[in-house]
């Protein structure tokens, strides 16, 4: 008798489990996509090649999977690097491993785009994002933007130059915070390579790795003078991170805490990392800030 009524207790228990998973797998399955998202509506205007950014334009939900089912968690909008000519959105497990969800973006790729294709990209995933995010227990008041290398240099352009939120009814202070990983603080190498392949000059080494210096309308650095979200500034080594980068990044950041005097502005570079693995303690300074266990 005793072994009956245990017998359908750990029934009754499975049954609620397997019942539990079926109802969370027909949210995030059914009801709401989670992979291959287009955050652009088929009819919304905008510039560059409009079949490209359909093609292209989706983005993935990652939803930690031991999030409580009435949590509001924290979210990162994730941009990946590849020198805006490459890459993929990928899972950020680093992030969702502690509770975050990650929006993880693809956005239009030079040469096929030009400036500012990309950087509108990246402001209507954000604005997708606070649109669509609380449907998947996200919290539209800590959105957080982050990405490596050319995700970088987005997330300062969404983050510094207010007109590309603006264009969804958003501002850039709307954003929770702004971590952008070794991401280049003056205008994009690969935009100043397409520049000089227009006009029929050939690239080389000099505006690819060893790029020159231009600071316009498409460089983060020149918004220094507008108001931003708390932003942390994330490289490697200087020693053996990519030429510059640390140094443009300490300049920006300098440029924003003490010329200008904005609020939150932090810099740091990660001892022994190139510009590849200065990601992974990156993404540990950002999942601790967003928790409140960074150390001071």
């Amino acid at each position: 008798m005793m072994f009956r009524k245990l017998t359908d207790s750990v029934r009754l228990v499975c049954l609620t489990a397997l019942l539990t998973a079926f109802c969370t797998a027909a949210l995030f399955a059914d009801d709401l996509p989670t992979r291959d998202v287009p955050y652009y509506s088929a009819d919304a205007p905008g510039s560059g090649n409009l079949e490209y950014r359909a093609l292209r334009c989706m983005l993935d939900v990652y939803v930690p999977q031991n999030a409580a089912a009435d949590a509001k968690l924290p979210v990162v909008v994730w941009f990946h690097g590849g020198g805006l000519s490459g890459g993929s959105k990928h899972e950020v497990s680093d992030l969702t491993n502690h509770g975050i969800i990650v929006v993880a973006v693809n956005y239009r790729l030079r040469p096929v785009a030009k400036e500012p294709d990309y950087i509108e990209d990246a402001a209507a995933a954000v604005a997708w994002t606070f649109k669509n995010i609380e449907k998947y227990q996200g919290d539209p008041a800590r959105i957080y933007v982050s990405g490596h290398s050319a995700g970088g240099y987005l997330t300062m352009m969404v983050g510094l130059d207010p007109q590309y939120m603006a264009a969804h009814g958003l501002k850039n202070t709307d954003i929770a915070g702004l971590f952008p990983i070794s991401g280049q603080a003056t205008t994009h190498f690969g935009i100043v390579a397409d520049r000089k392949t227009a006009a029929g000059i050939a690239p080389d080494q000099s505006v690819t790795r060893d790029n020159p210096i231009v600071v316009d309308a498409f460089a983060p650095m020149s918004y220094t003078n507008k108001v931003v979200s708390p932003i942390h500034f994330l490289c490697g080594d200087p020693a053996i991170e990519w030429p510059a980068r640390v140094e443009e990044n300490a300049l920006i950041a300098a440029m924003l805490k003490t010329v200008k005097n904005h609020g939150v502005v932090e810099f740091r570079s990660f001892p022994g990392c190139n510009h590849g693995t200065c990601v992974k303690p990156a993404l540990e300074y950002i999942w601790k800030s967003i928790q409140g266990q960074q150390d001071e």
